[in-house]
């Protein structure tokens, strides 16, 4: 009896539990059969930077053709005219060889010196230096006119401005201020610099006399200074020299590339080495050679070596034999 009992109490056991279960198997069908099935996405790893795909071997063989089919036109080199030994070509006015000209014996035989040049060009760089940088001192800054504080009984040192340079925004001790690079050298030495920089030009044949220069209207292009220059030659960098200068010139010059325009007194040796082609004015060859020669004065150590400009005081030779003069007269009275 007692068995019979207890196999009762273990069924009714069973049965919430088998109803639960069928419950949850129903319950599960009918979720699946409502939303269908999402396949799963894998994590791909993707390079950084993908390399960039190889041209094929055909393809390349396609585009050679084409590219050798249009070469790009080659210039050639067209050079200078040449002029025998002492002499330098002549151009006409429409770019054209006249023939050939001596040059003077001031510019086309020169002593070369190098240490003589090498002092000039260095003397030009150093004139073209501005010192123009400059700071102030305590005069010059602004403020400080009152003592910080009275002179005993405060327990610190004594001082008399705030613009000492020891305090802060106080003036600044031994800076720059106006610095002049000036440099000179001996008349001499400058006409030597100059006739050999002229010479060296001159025996590269890279000196050419011209006749002028045609510029028609009344307004000058820059296309009539290229298109002469190119009829001469490849001249690189050209430096036109003229005695004076022609004011359509300049305007038509003006905007070309790599095409200067000087005069004879503004001529310098710096000039001679910078630019690669010297056009000489027939006119000027006669005042170049005037300053490339050494006159009895420049021999003798005088002339700009010890001229002094306008406003300066005179040489002490000068002082000295003007008071002797004084002293000679105060005794003959």
């Amino acid at each position: 009896m007692a068995d019979k009992k207890d196999e009762k109490k273990v069924a009714a056991a069973k049965k919430p539990a088998a109803a639960k279960a069928t419950a949850a198997k129903s319950t599960a069908a009918k979720s699946t059969a409502k939303k269908p099935a999402v396949p799963v996405r894998r994590a791909v790893a993707r390079p950084v930077a993908r390399p960039a795909r190889p041209v094929s071997a055909p393809a390349r063989e396609e585009r050679e053709p084409a590219a050798a089919a249009a070469p790009k036109p080659k210039r050639e080199p067209r050079p200078l005219p040449t002029a025998p030994a002492g002499e330098v070509a002549l151009i006409g006015a429409d770019g054209s060889v006249l023939g050939s000209l001596p040059l003077p014996e001031a510019l086309a035989k020169a002593k070369k010196r190098a240490g003589v040049l090498f002092q000039a060009l260095m003397t030009s760089a150093s004139n073209t230096h501005l010192g123009t940088s400059a700071t102030k001192n305590r005069a010059r800054v602004k403020g400080g006119g009152a003592k910080p504080w009275r002179q005993k009984g405060t327990g610190r040192a004594r001082q008399g401005s705030t613009r000492a340079p020891h305090w802060r925004h106080g003036g600044v001790v031994f800076g720059p201020n106006g610095r002049s690079f000036a440099r000179r050298i001996p008349e001499k030495m400058r006409r030597e610099a100059f006739a050999e920089a002229f010479a060296a030009r001159a025996a590269d044949g890279r000196v050419l006399v011209y006749e002028g220069l045609e510029i028609d209207g009344d307004r000058p292009r820059t296309s009539a200074v290229v298109g002469w220059l190119d009829k001469v030659g490849d001249t690189g960098r050209a430096l036109l020299v003229t005695g004076e200068i022609d004011p359509k010139v300049a305007v038509a010059a003006a905007n070309a590339k790599d095409v200067g325009l000087r005069s004879v007194g503004a001529l310098r040796t710096r000039d001679l080495i910078t630019y690669d082609t010297l056009f000489v004015h027939r006119g000027a060859l006669d005042a170049l050679a005037a300053r490339a020669s050494i006159t009895e004065e420049a021999e003798r150590g005088s002339g700009s070596a010890v001229a002094t400009r306008p406003g300066a005081p005179a040489p002490a030779s000068e002082i000295e034999a003007g008071v002797g003069e004084g002293r000679r007269r105060a005794g003959a009275e």
